[in-house]
């Protein structure tokens, strides 16, 4: 197959490949998506959601100002200023156009405010058929064809060669390879989070100690491509979106993505091995989780907290929370009526971790968390005091969900090269875009609202043609 009969090639049949597709093909574009799998029900990210769009915790519909002092925020300055803008001024605009296709999307108040629907909240473990994400695509995918754009399942896109009128696509199907051509392309092929070479490379030393809370599809294969045609990738690779869960996620498919121990690590104090706190437990699970895929032994650290955070909201406050969903699931829990006990029970030197729990919660009293080493901030989440018998130690994992260095774009979603120009023709959308999450202590900015840049990719890719 050698076809030039498209306009438009999205490699990716996820939320923001789908965005990307529809809103092409809503403005007159002959449009095709390139799906590696096989399967009508193609698992990845994207079908597996939970479905929140958000900005920064925050609803995309909130003033466009307050979001981009959001990103600023989360990032400490790291996000891009043009591509953090244009996400926010058109996040509202996604909504709407979201609702447009038949999308329903529900407010579960505070920052999910839009929840793809129908929403799935309850238990532990994964379940996806016919909720959130899967139903959505649904919708998109029959969109597509209702506007006369195709879906080609078993395509992986291979390589791309520019050419003097556009983009060639090298496909490898069942049958063999096929050459696609078409004037613009859009990446979408969500991050590199399953290749565990580059991630060794970039994130973790121990990549095979991480629990792969993703679906498994995203290979680096449009990082790779967009960098074959000369494409700029942000210069930090290492931070990544993910939570912490309770050690036995590792193998343990009913204990991710839920319930997940963010909050109560980030109230207590999180240790390793040697009964040393790794990082500051202040900055939240998302940062504790990209601090840890760094150590040697991802699978070595434990939470120490006591019964006031586990029947406070840091324990029981989530929709799924891990008071009572990690015993109930079957994960590790050691309960204690002293800290050194506790100690006995998780191999760590008594004395030691009675140094630690008492020098934490006098630097609680004395307002000196600060001087604590690594220092503790208190805000933007509270560091609790654990002295409230019993006390427990859960032992933890890790858990990558997605990358979050990737492809530079520019507000138009445009595919930039070293020098900053845009390579013609290429475009990039979703998480295989880099340069809006980040930062120095992994500032998470939001999965599903990147499917933003798809729609800005199409709206740039239609006006070009005008």
């Amino acid at each position: 197959m050698n076809s030039t009969d498209h306009e438009v090639i999205v490699i990716g049949g996820g939320i923001a490949g789908m965005v990307a597709a529809n809103r092409a093909a809503e403005l007159g574009q002959r449009v095709v998506v390139l799906e590696k799998s096989t399967e009508e029900q193609y698992i990845f990210n994207s079908r597996i959601t939970y479905g929140t769009f958000h900005i920064n915790f925050t609803s995309p519909e909130a003033n466009e100002d307050e979001l981009v002092r959001k990103v600023e925020a989360v990032t400490e300055g790291y996000a891009r200023a043009d591509l953090s803008r244009a996400v926010a001024k058109a996040g509202r605009r996604l909504m709407q156009w979201l609702r447009d296709e038949g999308i329903e999307l529900t407010d579960l108040g505070q920052y999910h405010t839009h929840v793809l629907s129908p929403v799935q909240r309850s238990g532990a473990g994964l379940k996806w058929d016919g909720f959130a994400g899967d139903l959505a695509l649904k919708r998109l995918e029959a969109n597509l064809k209702k506007r006369g754009g195709q879906i080609l399942r078993g395509s992986k896109a291979v390589s791309l060669k520019l050419n003097a009128d556009g983009i060639g696509v090298e496909i490898a199907q069942s049958t063999g390879m096929a050459t696609l051509h078409a004037k613009s392309v859009v990446v979408a092929d969500g991050g590199f989070q399953a290749n565990r070479d580059m991630v060794r490379a970039h994130i973790s030393p121990a990549p095979e100690k991480l629990v792969q809370r993703h679906g498994g599809t995203a290979t680096g294969d449009g990082l790779r491509m967009a960098q074959s045609l000369g494409a700029a990738v942000t210069s930090e690779l290492g931070n990544f979106y993910g939570h912490l869960h309770v050690r036995e996620a590792i193998d343990n498919a009913q204990l991710w993505p839920r319930p997940q121990a963010d909050d109560v690590a980030a109230a207590g104090i999180v240790i390793d091995a040697q009964g040393r706190r790794v990082a500051d437990e202040g900055y939240g699970g998302i940062y504790l989780s990209n601090a840890i895929a760094r150590l040697p032994d991802p699978l070595g650290t434990t939470i120490i907290f006591d019964q006031a955070i586990w029947d406070g909201p840091p324990g029981r406050g989530h929709v799924q929370p891990p008071n009572p969903l990690v015993v109930e699931a079957g994960g590790t829990l050691h309960r204690a009526d002293s800290i050194a006990e506790l100690a006995g029970l998780i191999g760590v030197p008594p004395q030691q971790l009675q140094n630690i729990v008492a020098e934490y919660n006098n630097a609680i009293d004395a307002g000196t968390l600060q001087q604590l080493s690594p220092p503790r901030r208190n805000d933007p989440v509270k560091a609790w005091p654990i002295r409230v018998a019993p006390f427990y130690a859960m032992p933890i994992s890790t858990a990558i969900t997605n990358t979050m260095g990737g492809i530079v774009v520019d507000a138009e979603a445009r595919v930039l090269d070293m020098t900053g120009l845009p390579i013609p023709g290429l475009y990039a959308a979703g998480s295989t875009v880099g340069g809006i999450d980040g930062g120095p202590h992994s500032g998470y900015f939001g999965g599903l609202i990147k499917a933003t840049i798809g729609l800005l990719a199409a709206e740039t890719i239609a006006a070009t043609r005008a």
